[in-house]
């Protein structure tokens, strides 16, 4: 059964965010699903950009009025 796991990175800074994320991700099973909660919209694009060239999928994107929250889900491990 897929899991969904909350990664806050609101305050974090670039890179250090997408690092955080990357690395969870690749500790996840297929399927689950991460919602990374972030507040700059430039690391939101850069992450949607590694997203898309990597197996896994972008699910979701939600503007909240603080931070935007996007559902990544894990794909195949290569």
């Amino acid at each position: 059964m897929a899991s969904k796991i909350v990664l806050d990175l609101r305050g974090v800074i670039s890179p250090l965010n997408l690092l955080k994320c990357k690395s969870r991700l690749k500790s996840m099973e297929q399927g689950d699903v991460l919602e990374v909660m972030l507040a700059d919209i430039d690391v939101i694009q850069d992450l949607i950009m590694i997203v898309n060239r990597s197996r896994d999928e972008v699910v979701y994107k939600n503007k909240n009025k603080d931070y935007i929250c996007l559902g990544i889900k894990r794909g195949k491990k290569f």
